[in-house]
């Protein structure tokens, strides 16, 4: 299966300070990698320099094997999307939904307003969110739902990859079960590759095809999600499974 994205010996510092430590690994096409480690690992600073918000001191990003510039293009940076932890840091308060999508699209796409009109109220539809939806303001919805709307965004202009920062961790667990089903669903219905970081375990193993263990801004693990869960290669990755509450 061709890989999506490639890793490559990623170095980068923040404030002087060394975040990550030659980090390698890859995604494929149609697979969901779960990136896990504690707090301060470096998972969230490897999340911006794969979307281009952070340069790296050294090393490459490659999307389908194309070197990707520190100055980005206007489509590469429409391959890679991101969902954050806040959908707050990404939904404008004072614009509208429709107006949210809008803007992604035409600015990525270049589609007609035919075009946007039906693609966002396909989107809407697809989230499970209200039939008013592109009508009403961020604040007018539940946390849950603004999620849903941060992921419709950044499936509105068609990525290759998206990058998924512990995007269900401050929702209720039933809201949380409904995200990860839908995030299921999509990769399978878009063939999408999903970069899903996370701290917590429960959602990686239901989620994701393959784990990759970070500590102290270094990959010190991959493998599949059954391999990991059974046996993890580490001490450390032994110590994260340990780490769960069983029943």
């Amino acid at each position: 299966m061709k890989n999506v994205l490639n890793v490559k010996n990623i170095y980068a510092s923040i404030g002087g300070k060394q975040i990550l430590k030659d980090v390698c690994f890859d995604i494929s096409e149609n697979e969901i990698l779960g990136l896990v480690g504690g707090s301060g690992s470096g998972k969230s600073t490897a999340a911006k320099v794969i979307t281009g918000l952070l340069k790296p001191d050294s090393g490459s990003i490659e999307l389908y094997g194309r070197k990707l510039s520190g100055k980005r293009s206007r489509k590469e940076c429409g391959s890679i999307q991101m969902v954050f932890q806040n959908p707050e840091s990404s939904l404008n308060p004072k614009y509208k939904i429709g107006k949210i999508l809008a803007d992604a699209m035409s600015f990525q796409l270049r589609l007609s307003r035919e075009e946007i009109a039906k693609r966002s109220a396909d989107l809407i539809r697809r989230m499970e969110l209200p039939e008013d939806t592109l009508y009403r303001y961020p604040g007018s919805f539940s946390g849950g739902q603004k999620q849903r709307i941060a992921l419709a965004r950044a499936l509105s202009v068609e990525p290759d990859l998206i990058i998924a920062d512990e995007p269900t961790s401050s929702l209720d667990v039933s809201v949380q079960l409904r995200m990860l089903d839908l995030i299921k669903e999509i990769k399978e219905e878009r063939g999408l590759s999903i970069l899903f970081i996370s701290h917590d375990l429960g959602v990686i193993n239901y989620l994701c095809d393959r784990v990759a263990v970070m500590k102290d801004g270094r990959i010190i693990e991959t493998g599949d999600r059954g391999s990991f869960f059974e046996a993890p290669k580490t001490e450390y990755g032994r110590e994260l499974l340990s780490s769960v509450p069983r029943i």
